[in-house]
């Protein structure tokens, strides 16, 4: 799942411009990866939009994600049990920059959700939210 601020525009006319289309395509791109390439996602896992990555759109640097649980949506829809054997689990696909896809790599999960929690930053959408790998000096 993706989640969108509610001024994020869904309508079919606003889908002709891939600053509103962008999320609806990065979902779809998640939802076939375990089928062209016979692997899973879950918690943690990161992808890049290209080699090297790119921004989804003209109006972002968001330019990867991660897969997380949502913090946006009640804890009861986090699972569905199927039966005692199967469980379907929902994960968020989380917009991150370039520089924290790097951090995640090289410092770990946990080293990029502290940040995340430093910021108070949930899983919604925000195309001009900070880069938290990045410094901000400045006076208030």
């Amino acid at each position: 799942m993706i989640s969108l601020p509610s001024n994020w525009k869904i309508d079919e006319e606003s889908f002709k411009d891939e600053s509103w289309y962008w999320p609806v395509r990065l979902l779809k791109f998640f939802a076939s990866l375990p089928h062209k390439h016979n692997t899973w996602l879950g918690f943690g896992h990161t992808v890049p939009n290209g080699d090297p990555p790119e921004p989804y759109a003209s109006n972002t640097e968001l330019c990867g994600s991660i897969v997380l649980p949502s913090v946006s949506v009640p804890e009861g829809f986090h699972k569905l049990s199927i039966s005692a054997e199967k469980e379907i689990f929902f994960y968020a696909v989380v917009p991150l920059y370039a520089d924290e896809m790097n951090l995640k790599l090289r410092k770990g999960t946990n080293e990029l959700l502290s940040l995340f929690d430093k910021k108070k930053l949930n899983d919604i959408v925000n195309i001009k939210r900070v880069d938290l790998t990045k410094k901000r000096f400045g006076f208030l």
